[in-house]
């Protein structure tokens, strides 16, 4: 999934923020995404297993969550001019990435202030029956 996705946002970002191909670690203590501002970088999805329906016959259905990570970091003092559009494209990246078999996606971010940085983290949730 993180790689359909990394190629929709690839394709669809083109202005002066776009994406970039490594994990969104940290090195020397400051992660990454605060380092390179403009580059989205997207993490490694996680699953979780749950109950979808508990039947009286102990049929259970499960589903699956698999959740996908995205952090942009910005200049806070100048707003980049495309930045509508990126997070446009963003939020489009639920839906048009070629991610099937989910029955269920959301899409969700959260907006800090760090220093300088505007820092933006994007959540991605599919769910898929199990």
């Amino acid at each position: 999934m993180r790689t359909q996705l990394l190629v929709y946002l690839t394709n669809n970002l083109t202005g002066t923020i776009k994406t970039s191909q490594e994990l969104p670690f940290s090195q020397s203590g400051q992660s990454l995404y605060l380092k390179n501002m403009r580059r989205v970088y997207v993490d490694e999805p996680y699953t979780e297993q749950g109950s979808l329906f508990n039947t009286l016959d102990e049929l259970d259905i499960n589903q699956t969550v698999t959740r996908i990570r995205a952090y942009l970091a910005t200049d806070a003092k100048n707003r980049n001019a495309d930045l509508d559009q990126a997070m446009t494209t963003m939020s489009n990246a639920l839906k048009q990435a070629d991610i099937t078999n989910s029955f269920r996606k959301e899409f969700d971010y959260t907006t800090t202030i760090d220093e300088d940085r505007v820092v933006y983290e994007f959540e991605y949730r599919y769910y898929t029956l199990a």
